[in-house]
């Protein structure tokens, strides 16, 4: 990378540091292989199993392999999820959604849940996802129409999910479903495996990103007492705690796309020759490039403070997630576009790592909360301080 004083960082400690010089040759050497693979189920599947294989995904779950309850260092994820984007976007979508899958697990599952599900996950065994969208139901997470009702000792899942990653080849879906009532305290969280008999692959969806997502139906899946995670009715808790946990790090995945489209773009300015001499020497390229390294100071600033705030200040990060996942995902694709023109019509041609990242990072200001409702969600926070203020 052009630039990794970042590492020095107060931010990060020793132990992320010696991470990250790891990560530097793990990460090219798992991701570069896939370099441009494209909403593929099966890489995705290959690449976590790498990631397993090599310890990685055992530090993201805390450390744990046992039922105990794990602590997440957010920081450790958004290293990783940095350092796999940077090559290419598979590699971190095959990191990062069953890393949110396998989250709500860590962070309600039962002694015994943990046990039986986190060790296969963290040992590549198993690839689990996350469905919580409905064809009506996105952002707004209380209007979903899924519905677990009580079957004898156990529960009948009815449920039809959209933007599912890894649909119809995951092992196991965390399922939200509502529980006999209406709102958002009538929600619950269901363990559902993924050879379910009542599972059914109603489509895939095909998108600008290399997510491999789709729409699956759930009819009358028949599942067992504790299949429940954590207490009825706390779903939509456990979704939104999942989802303020994941969006700094979403802004971490793209801080890569950023990095590795500046390095292009600095290569490119180095080598082109336009009118008798490189391009980057002519003032306006310069200010571009002054302009990206810049923005992408400010977007790590936001992420790695988000992080920190979760790792070691032990506090609620719903504002700094929100701030994190908005300036990081505006800020790469602003990035990215700047690489593009620097590169002029090189820089559109099918295949060209800025082209790819164009296309790639274009998703991450609309996927798990788009950038309006970022704003939002920094807003209420803003206006609740200053009614605090002068109350």
């Amino acid at each position: 990378m052009a630039d990794a004083t970042y590492l020095d960082w107060p931010f990060l400690d020793d132990g992320h540091r010696r991470l990250a010089e790891r990560l530097r040759g793990d990460a090219a050497a798992i991701a570069r292989p896939y370099e441009g693979a494209h909403g593929d189920a099966v890489v995705a599947r290959s690449i976590w199993q790498q990631l397993c294989a090599r310890g990685y995904t055992q530090a993201i779950f805390g450390g744990r392999r046992d039922g105990a309850a794990a602590r997440i260092d957010l920081r450790t994820l958004a290293l990783m999820r940095e350092s796999l984007a940077y090559h290419t976007g598979i590699a971190d979508v095959a990191l990062s959604e069953p890393w949110l899958a396998g989250l709500p697990i860590a962070l309600a599952g039962t002694p015994e849940q943990r046990d039986r599900w986190l060790a296969p996950i963290i040992e590549g065994r198993c690839v689990p996802a996350f469905a919580l969208s409905e064809p009506a139901a996105g952002t707004d997470v209380a209007a979903i129409a899924s519905r677990a009702e009580p079957d004898g000792n156990g529960w009948r899942i009815r449920a039809t999910k959209t933007w599912t990653s890894n649909a119809g080849t995951a092992d196991l879906y965390v399922v939200f479903a509502k529980i006999g009532g209406e709102g958002s305290n009538a929600i619950g969280a269901f363990l559902v495996p993924g050879d379910d008999p009542g599972i059914e692959l109603v489509g895939r969806i095909p998108v600008m990103p290399p997510h491999a997502v789709g729409t699956l139906r759930f009819s009358d899946c028949r599942l067992p007492a504790d299949a429940l995670l954590g207490a009825p009715g706390q779903g939509m808790a456990l979704a939104l705690r999942a989802l303020e946990l994941f969006r700094p790090t979403v802004g971490a995945a793209t801080l890569g796309f950023a990095r590795r489209a500046l390095d292009e773009a600095l290569a490119r300015a180095a080598s082109r020759v336009a009118f008798g001499k490189r391009i980057a020497e002519y003032q306006l390229i310069q200010q571009k490039l002054a302009e990206m390294a810049v923005g992408i100071d400010r977007a790590a600033l936001l992420v790695y403070r988000a992080c920190w705030m979760h790792d070691v200040a032990g506090v609620p990060i719903a504002r700094e997630a929100a701030m994190a996942k908005l300036a990081a995902t505006e800020i790469a694709q602003r990035v990215v576009d700047e690489a593009v023109q620097i590169f002029g019509a090189s820089g559109v041609v099918k295949g060209v790592p800025v082209e790819r990242m164009y296309r790639e990072v274009r998703a991450f200001r609309i996927f798990d909360g788009a950038s309006d409702i970022q704003k939002l969600i920094i807003a209420r926070h803003v206006l609740a301080s200053e009614r605090v203020n002068h109350a």
